[in-house]
């Protein structure tokens, strides 16, 4: 006879994994290194967007001022142009040649005579009204280089070339090796061999955390003297940039 053993099968209790989350303390640091992370990128791209617009503004102006003076060189090259040796284009009468006003003629069509359709003038004009800084420096008024072309009631009035022009000089080099920012005879005029132009332009506005601090000396100071002609410093928020060319009068003397 077999002895029945009784076994006791026990139900299989599934195993409950704990699930653990972020802690309130991690989410507190996650959330303060990305303001971090997120500041510091902002801050990068603030800077890179503040010199990037600097940097338009600079090259803006250094267009401005190179094209100034192109026109300049272009024109004052012409001075005396007498093709049939007739027309006295030298001693044309209405010339000007002062520290920051400059009016010749020349015999464009070469025909033999000066019409009053034949003269350009370069001066230093205020953006607002018509009047010019004789003296060549802005101040506080808003300036341009400006150029006109005739004379009388043929003058185009002067027109606009380069904006933002803080400075203009002239500097008459005459055939006994002398200089002088006038001349104040028609004879003085005649001996004219070159020209030094000095040009300062200044960006259109300010530029963020820029101070300008320097002197600049033109064509006038060589020696860079502070008892001679010294533009600046000016303390404001504007960079600038000077620019000098000794332009050679070709058809002077002749």
């Amino acid at each position: 006879m077999g002895i029945t053993t009784a076994c006791t099968i026990m139900p299989h209790i599934p195993t409950v994994k704990h699930r653990e989350g972020f802690t309130l303390i991690e989410l507190m640091v996650a959330i303060a290194v990305f303001g971090v992370i997120s500041t510091a990128i902002y801050a990068t791209y603030h800077n890179q967007q503040r010199i990037y617009l600097a940097q338009e503004k600079v090259v803006e102006m250094q267009q401005n001022l190179r094209a100034a003076m192109f026109f300049i060189e272009r024109d004052l090259r012409m001075i005396g142009y007498d093709p049939t040796e007739r027309s006295g284009a030298v001693s044309a009468p209405g010339m000007i040649a002062n520290i920051a006003e400059l009016r010749f003629a020349y015999d464009e069509n070469g025909d033999g005579l000066i019409q009053n359709n034949e003269y350009v003038r370069y001066a230093l004009k205020r953006m607002t009204g018509s009047g010019i800084e004789e003296d060549g420096i802005a101040g506080t008024t808003r300036c341009c280089l400006a150029r006109e072309t005739g004379m009388g009631s043929q003058a185009s009035g002067l027109q606009p070339v380069a904006e933002n022009i803080d400075a203009l000089e002239f500097v008459y080099h005459f055939a006994d090796g002398s200089t002088a920012t006038q001349c104040a005879t028609i004879s003085d005029f005649e001996n004219v061999r070159s020209i030094d132009v000095s040009i300062l332009a200044r960006t259109g506005s300010f530029i963020s955390g820029y101070r300008d601090a320097k002197k600049y000396y033109p064509a006038s100071n060589p020696e860079k003297s502070e008892t001679g002609t010294v533009w600046g410093p000016f303390n404001d928020g504007y960079q600038r940039r000077l620019l000098i060319a000794n332009i050679k009068c070709r058809n002077m003397g002749l």
